[in-house]
């Protein structure tokens, strides 16, 4: 009577199971304990054994594709993933007591952070519109300010930096260059309500320098000025200004050398 031999290529019904549990395609899943739930696709998941034994940042490189993700704080994101990181495009919301979602961002993700073109809504109203990187304003972008006014221009991680435009509630609006959120540099400043153009230098926001014109519609602003502003008759202005305390104090050194060139060219 021959004998049963054990096959070579015999795979143990534990590690068959293993295999067929291998995570592709659309799953639904509650994997931690604080019960987060992700609902989308999978693909080739990368446990060995038992899944509790991996640590929850390698188990998450499981997601791959399109999927939804809650968080037990209402965190909501829907969108694309890559290895466990929101990467592509999708929308991030926060859950309200009403059961209804509030949403907080949609655009472009990098590794988790948003990057590239995308729509940021703050809890205090304002709204920006433009490019990010590594989750900050980076780039050309609008920023639409609870109070009613409005900022499009150039930023640097977050802050204004670059050219730009700000305008006020009343219409008045400031065009020139920002540094570090504030106006510096060559700017103009259009007194709208009254029909004056305001061109200089700025520093840290207050305009060290400038000319005083009237604009053309002068006559159809709200607070128009009584009286044009005639010519200027002075003469040599800029020796006297050279010489005056204010501007002594100036050149002592709360003007930098780009900005004295900018005056210099006024």
């Amino acid at each position: 009577m021959p004998f049963y031999h054990h096959p070579r290529n015999f795979t143990p019904l534990l590690k068959a199971a293993e295999r067929k549990a291998v995570k592709n395609g659309l799953h639904h899943c509650i994997f931690t304990s604080r019960f987060d739930r992700y609902v989308g696709d999978w693909n080739n998941d990368l446990k060995q054994g038992n899944i509790f034994r991996d640590s929850i940042k390698n188990f998450l490189r499981c997601f791959t594709g399109k999927g939804l993700f809650l968080t037990y704080t209402g965190k909501l994101y829907e969108g694309d993933w890559f290895k466990g990181f929101r990467h592509g495009y999708g929308t991030l919301s926060n859950k309200l007591l009403n059961g209804t979602y509030n949403l907080e961002y949609r655009g472009e993700w990098v590794r988790g952070k948003p990057e590239g073109a995308g729509w940021r809504y703050y809890e205090n109203g304002n709204v920006y519109f433009g490019f990010w990187r590594r989750g900050q304003r980076h780039g050309y972008g609008k920023m639409w300010y609870a109070d009613g006014t409005f900022y499009v221009g150039y930023w640097n991680m977050s802050k204004k930096e670059g050219l730009g435009m700000f305008v006020q509630v009343n219409g008045n609006r400031y065009e020139g260059n920002w540094h570090h959120d504030k106006k510096n540099g060559i700017g103009r400043f259009y007194h709208l309500h009254t029909g004056q153009l305001q061109e200089g230098c700025w520093q840290d926001n207050v305009c060290v320098m400038s000319k005083m014109s009237d604009i053309e519609i002068r006559q159809f602003c709200y607070f128009p000025s009584e009286y044009p502003i005639p010519p200027e008759t002075l003469l040599e202005s800029k020796k006297i200004l050279e010489d005056s305390e204010f501007w002594l104090k100036q050149q002592i050194g709360n003007i930098d050398n780009k900005l004295k060139i900018c005056i210099d060219k006024m």
